[in-house]
């Protein structure tokens, strides 16, 4: 069984809707097996970070707060630094999932698919989704317009597209990265 860790960068933890949109997510395909690190509640150490180099694939979920992600999230990224293009996370399949109320989901998606692949992660196609209150409240009616929004069952093809990923065996190449101090001071 492929494992899936799954990593909730909303500053709410366990008890918001990104925590909701989780365990939603974990129902869909059984065939994995996941692991859930709410980041509020979890101090970032060489044990998370081994968690991350022993999945078969990581999904980042978080909110919208500001046009970013959740603070939790983005402390996790700034220790992460040291795992760029190290076999942890070369060519390692992830996936993004962002909630949002009602503005700036779709670039919080693309901006962190930016820097996750630019770290090493591997990007799937049709691997990213937002879903807002706005969706939410609007896939409640009747309309010809549903196709067009995100909508939570577009997990399932994201899943699918993992587990496609993770059957992919390649040889990245990797760009040098320096090792040694990624937080020494350069400007004086």
């Amino acid at each position: 069984m492929k494992k899936v860790l799954i990593l909730n960068g909303s500053p709410s933890g366990d008890i918001g809707n990104c925590a909701a949109f989780i365990a939603k997510i974990r129902k869909i395909d059984k065939t994995l097996e996941y692991d859930v690190i709410h980041l509020a509640k979890t101090s970032i150490t060489a044990t998370l970070k081994k968690r991350i180099a022993n999945s078969d694939s990581v999904i980042f979920v978080t909110g919208t707060y500001w046009d970013s992600w959740g603070s939790p999230l983005q402390k996790l990224l700034e220790e992460m630094t040291d795992m760029e293009a190290t076999p942890a996370v070369m060519g390692k399949p992830c996936a993004v999932m962002v909630l949002m109320h009602s503005v700036g989901g779709k670039s919080v998606l693309s901006r962190l698919q930016g820097v996750l692949s630019t770290m090493g992660f591997l990007i799937p196609p049709m691997s990213g989704m937002v879903y807002s209150l706005v969706s939410d409240i609007a896939l409640k009616t009747k309309t010809t317009h549903a196709k067009d929004f995100w909508q939570i069952e577009d997990a399932e093809l994201i899943l699918e597209n993992l587990k496609t990923a993770m059957a992919l065996k390649v040889g990245w190449t990797t760009w040098p990265v320096d090792k040694k101090d990624p937080r020494r001071k350069w400007f004086r």
